[in-house]
């Protein structure tokens, strides 16, 4: 086995014993502290630009570490983890390297640990098992895998668009021009989220050849429907904290240094094929196409229910996909949003992938590199797997205690082994915002206090908090002298009562901002990172959201069947509108043969699919022509209306248009950024 001292140079952290719970609590680590006073002591003071100390450790100068004591605690900053010569020496041979999208440059603005994250993320070929498997990856936030087979390629997730699907493709073309000429026989979807299935078009796959049974589209039993509540259900939501995460602010010292999984997130044209194969939800699907075994099997993660894995028995090589979250503690939750992520299920999805991984020489996963070796790569899953139990049990065990939500993410905190294995450091995933959900998980939002219940509503306890700390003059001094501290985390937290109870107090946006980016601009995880970057840029009026970003991207919505689409129209139904209103209305979709419709009554929309009796009126169109009637609330042309055009209108008026890249996160709904 490889050593833990091989593996890791990074000493462990200092911990203390606490008196009452027994519970470690970590003080800081030495590497930790190296980097914090390295990359610190050079944070902006209030209004006065970067303060340029140079570094003892890195000779830079930085805008954000050694930060003040009122701070969440900055982890994962020792890149020692992962940049070892005994993990390195691990890596499935790279048959082809070239440059690298994300930002590698040092600045002042990036913690050291996040630069040298990034450099890992080079555009590359590896070549896990000689002229058969091939791993492609830093041209998208997805790696690619492909699949030489006798008379085809198989590609495991194509990507986010077909543009970066296209240069990937070509790379490896230009590496394995015969192989390349071979046709794509086989496209897989590990799981549904959008940098993964949404970019096959990029490899030459039509649907045409897809009808002519040319080419087969394998994906989990659960994929469509769930992708249809990411894109139907909350699509307008996910679209805008996800761009907060990095789709809206351009990649630099400012924004992105990477996409934490990848160096960059295409934007391009995407495409999107329906499954033709679907793999059961609780057994393998075992076939062989191109002279190639496969074994897909169901092991939960990344994306829940809809994650499959793979394994090639006759080249022992495992495909982990997302079960194993590339080389960073797992997102048992993500900041982005998501219903509740099984922590116990996906911990049992990595141990069906570790039984795999015994019997494997090689692994990939639907994120950054490929590595080779038994004995490496079962220690990795081994390690993977116990620190996710580690998390989920020692989180319950102190919320059985009585210990509260925010509390654990403070209390909870990797030991070793896990806390410097290089598939564990918290760039991606974090251990204080996946114990949070656990929380929720198990015992949702109410922590038992019935203050939560009883308070002011939420503006109105905003207000009386800038009342009783003195008024806003007060509250704007005490966030100056926090940020002067760098206790950048304090300073939000005072000035988010401000900045609710006054929205438009732009000197107050400002110091928020402030406060937020400098935070931002101190943390390893990514997320963090662009979370305080993004909000200060809402705050501060300087987030262009004018760029196009949308979970419900039209290639998505026609090809999904369209009767699951009309089913979550009933969630923008505005109520206040609804009011006194009893309608039922018919849709006939022509081209599919599909009809479905709504009864609106006591202010609530209830769906029924197939012929609704009694309808006021009936919608009848193609497809097209009914989505797009209603994506914008009016009825487009193609469409013809039996009954009373003015009713279809005002039914088609109850339903709210949702603009996406309008909606804030932290400033109230309506108020302008700017």
């Amino acid at each position: 086995m490889t050593s833990r001292d091989e593996l890791a140079e990074a000493p462990p952290s200092e911990q203390r014993q606490d008196s009452k719970t027994g519970r470690r609590k970590v003080l800081l680590s030495a590497s930790a502290a190296i980097a914090t006073s390295a990359f610190g002591a050079m944070v902006a003071a209030p209004s006065q630009g970067l303060a340029q100390t140079p570094s003892p450790h890195t000779g830079r100068t930085g805008a954000a570490a050694a930060l003040g004591p009122l701070n969440s605690p900055v982890r994962s900053t020792n890149p020692a983890a992962f940049e070892s010569r005994a993990v390195l020496d691990h890596l499935a041979p790279i048959a082809w390297e070239s440059d690298n999208l994300a930002y590698t440059d040092e600045a002042p603005t990036v913690h050291p640990a996040q630069t040298a994250f990034a450099r890992m993320m080079t555009k590359k070929i590896q070549e896990p098992v000689k002229d058969k498997i091939y791993l492609v990856s830093g041209f998208q936030a997805a790696s690619t895998l492909i699949v030489v087979g006798d008379q085809g390629l198989i590609v495991v997730d194509p990507g986010s668009d077909d543009d970066s699907a296209k240069a990937s493709f070509d790379a490896f073309k230009r590496l394995r021009p015969e192989a390349g000429a071979l046709p794509v026989v086989v496209i897989v979807y590990t799981h549904r989220h959008i940098d993964h299935a949404f970019g096959a078009a990029g490899f030459g796959v039509t649907q045409a050849d897809i009808d002519a049974g040319k080419v087969k589209v394998i994906a989990s039993t659960n994929f469509i429907d769930n992708l249809v509540s990411d894109v139907g259900v909350v699509g307008n939501i996910l679209t805008q904290r996800t761009a907060y995460a990095g789709g809206y602010v351009a990649p630099g010292p400012q924004g992105p240094v990477h996409f934490g999984l990848g160096p960059a997130f295409g934007a391009g044209p995407i495409s999107f094929f329906l499954p033709t194969d679907l793999v059961p939800a609780n057994q393998p699907l075992k076939t062989t196409i191109a002279g190639i075994e496969l074994e897909i099997f169901p092991a939960y993660g990344d994306a829940g229910d809809d994650e499959i894995d793979i394994y090639f028995p006759q080249f022992r090589h495992v495909h982990g996909s997302e079960t194993i979250q590339g080389e960073t503690f797992p997102n048992l939750y993500t900041l982005r949003g998501t219903s509740y992520r099984d922590v116990q299920q996906w911990m049992k999805g990595v141990e069906t992938t570790l039984e795999y991984a015994r019997k494997s020489d090689t692994y990939s996963g639907s994120h950054m590199r490929a590595w080779k070796g038994n004995e490496f790569i079962v220690e990795r899953i081994q390690n993977y797997r116990d620190a996710i139990q580690y998390v989920h049990d020692q989180s319950i065990y102190l919320i059985n205690l009585g210990y509260k939500r925010d509390q654990l993410a403070d209390m909870v905190v990797l030991p070793e082994p896990y806390a410097s294995d290089p598939w564990l450091q918290e760039y991606y995933g974090a251990v204080a915002h996946s114990v949070r959900n656990i929380y929720d998980g198990y015992l949702g939002w109410w922590q038992g206090d019935a203050t939560d219940l009883a308070k002011p509503d939420f503006m109105e306890t905003a207000r009386q908090y800038v009342r009783v700390m003195g008024g806003r003059d007060k509250v704007l001094e005490e966030g100056r002298s926090a940020i002067a501290a760098r206790n950048y985390g304090w300073a939000a937290e005072v000035l988010t009562h401000l900045t609710r109870a006054e929205p438009r107090d732009m000197e107050a946006r400002r110091l928020k901002a402030e406060a937020l980016r400098n935070w931002g601009y101190a943390q390893t995880n990514i997320y963090w990172r662009m979370y305080g970057i993004a909000g200060a840029m809402e705050l501060d009026g300087t987030l262009d959201r004018s760029k196009p970003w949308n979970f419900t991207d039209p290639a998505i919505v026609r090809v999904l069947p369209t009767n699951k689409i009309l089913s979550t129209m009933s969630v923008r139904l505005n109520a206040e509108r609804a009011k006194g209103q009893n309608l039922s209305v018919q849709f006939i979709i022509a081209d599919t043969g599909e009809k479905s419709g709504f009864h609106v009554r006591n202010q609530i929309a209830a769906f029924s699919e197939g012929e609704l009796a009694g309808a006021t009126v009936t919608i009848r169109g193609n497809k097209a022509a009914i989505l797009q009637t209603v994506a914008t609330g009016r009825l487009s042309d193609g469409v013809e209306v039996g009954g009373s055009i003015e009713v279809a209108s005002r039914f088609l008026g109850l339903f709210e248009v949702i603009a996406p890249n309008d909606v804030n996160l932290l400033l109230p709904p309506g108020v302008p950024i700017k």
